[in-house]
């Protein structure tokens, strides 16, 4: 017996040495960084930092919608246990275009996210901690053991019960740094911030300025004659009579805003992502019909009128598949414009693919699926795009703003072609939408917190300067 007894012993203390090493190998992997690094903080983790909290990992990819509704639960996690959960961001990027590490720290910094990311592009951490969709999420313990993993939406209870199921472990370590130490305060020094949409209505331009939770009426001149303030990262919006219909994207709301007066009415959602109202990424008007909504998180297109709201097309299955409009498969709709035919035409951002809307039937024109993405002129066997996320239809030409690429592509109509745009002069950064009116457009150049002119004649791209 007492033999036995010490070897159980031996066992466990084994077994415990294992862990421990385990352990060590999690918050050692972590602490390399990852291939580009830690990002949105003012210095590199270290396992000390690590050591005696609650770690959450967040695996995400910043273009991926279901990311992005996770990070208010995130958020609530961050105000409700302060010091005790230290949350990373695992950036593993889809697209090439988000594999940079500027461009992971903008939508950081445009998601408002206040943990350490780490740019995991060559999918190492992902591998070792054997995840496969995007968003996961693991907890782990303050020795870096893991406690559970959480794949999708929908999963904030059960993680805040794990939580506290595992709380009394955090060990509270004299002079460690705290978690709001590590993180960067940075002011963006623009009037805007992550302009997501312009539209031109009379002689006015109206500018989705998300990154300020408004919208603003500009004149010709680019002087700021109105701010609509308290919206929620709004994303589009259309212009109807005396209102402004916008998607309040972080609320998962549409509201109404009196263009006179400023008075604002949510008319759809809760303040909830629901079955039906998850992102609104887009807006147009169907006249006396309503409106249409790219519903992002659904990854379908919504039809709103006074009295009620029903789904227009998309089956609410993630993918590329055409059909009638109830069969159609979608992905991200992001964008939304109508033809002189009365088509509806579209951009599904996670299949990169542009689409419409005729005769009761979706049809890809351009796209191939979730994973083909790319740089690449030509017709829907060969042209590609990347993550795009608006478009604007005039005669028989569609801009696209190719949001991923840095680009402004045309796909022609008639030809069925898609072409780049060779802009001369600034370069793009993520442009989130296009306006054409003539020979002129106006392009939102998102991560660069500007609107630039385009001359259609000359191809030359310029700041249109906004003033207060």
């Amino acid at each position: 017996m007492a033999k036995f007894a010490r070897f159980s012993t031996f066992l466990f203390s084994f077994f415990c040495l294992l862990n421990m090493a385990h352990a060590e190998s999690h918050f050692d992997t972590l602490a390399k960084g990852g291939a580009g690094g830690w990002l949105n903080v003012t210095r590199s983790l270290t396992t000390d930092d690590m050591n005696g909290r609650l770690v959450l990992l967040d695996f995400w990819t910043y273009g991926c919608v279901n990311c992005i509704q996770i990070i208010p639960d995130l958020k609530k996690i961050e105000d409700k246990f302060g010091d005790d959960v230290l949350i990373i961001g695992v950036h593993s990027a889809k697209f090439k275009g988000e594999q940079g590490n500027s461009r992971i720290l903008s939508a950081a910094k445009r998601f408002g996210l206040e943990h350490p990311v780490i740019n995991d592009s060559d999918f190492s951490i992902w591998k070792s901690f054997d995840v496969g969709a995007w968003p996961t999420l693991i907890l782990l313990n303050p020795d870096g053991t893991k406690i559970n993993r959480y794949v999708g939406e929908g999963h904030l209870k059960d993680i805040v019960k794990d939580i506290e199921k595992n709380i009394s472990k955090v060990k509270k370590v004299e002079g460690r740094a705290t978690i709001a130490s590590l993180i960067p305060v940075e002011k963006n020094q623009s009037i805007l911030s992550f302009p997501a949409r312009i539209k031109k209505s009379g002689n006015l331009f109206y500018v989705a300025d998300a990154g300020n939770d408004r919208i603003l009426a500009v004149n010709q001149d680019g002087k700021i004659i109105k701010k609509y303030d308290g919206l929620h990262n709004p994303r589009g919006f259309d212009v109807v009579g005396d209102n402004i219909f916008v998607a309040d994207t972080e609320q998962h709301n549409l509201v109404r805003i009196n263009i006179q007066t400023g008075e604002q009415q949510v008319v759809g959602g809760d303040g909830h992502r629901g079955n039906m109202w998850a992102s609104p990424w887009d807006i147009l008007s169907l006249k006396d019909e309503g409106l249409l909504i790219a519903m992002a998180g659904t990854h379908q297109i919504v039809k709103w009128n006074d009295t009620q709201s029903s789904v227009f097309a998309g089956s609410g299955r993630e993918n590329l598949k055409d059909g009638k409009l109830n069969e159609a498969e979608l992905a991200q709709t992001s964008a939304l414009a109508m033809g002189n035919d009365g088509a509806i035409y579209f951009v599904d951002a996670e299949s990169s693919a542009l689409r419409v809307i005729k005769d009761g039937q979706v049809k890809t024109l351009i796209g191939s699926g979730l994973f083909d993405f790319g740089l690449k002129d030509g017709n829907l066997s060969d042209g590609l795009l990347q993550h795009p996320q608006g478009l604007y239809v005039a005669d028989d030409k569609i801009y696209i703003a190719d949001t991923y690429n840095n680009a402004i592509r045309i796909y022609d109509i008639t030809s069925g072609k898609l072409s780049t745009l060779k802009t001369v002069g600034d370069t793009l950064n993520e442009p989130g939408a296009i306006w054409v009116e003539g020979d002129k457009g106006w392009i939102a150049d998102t991560n660069n917190h500007r609107i630039l002119n385009l001359d259609l004649k000359t191809d030359v791209v310029s700041e249109f300067k906004i003033t207060e």
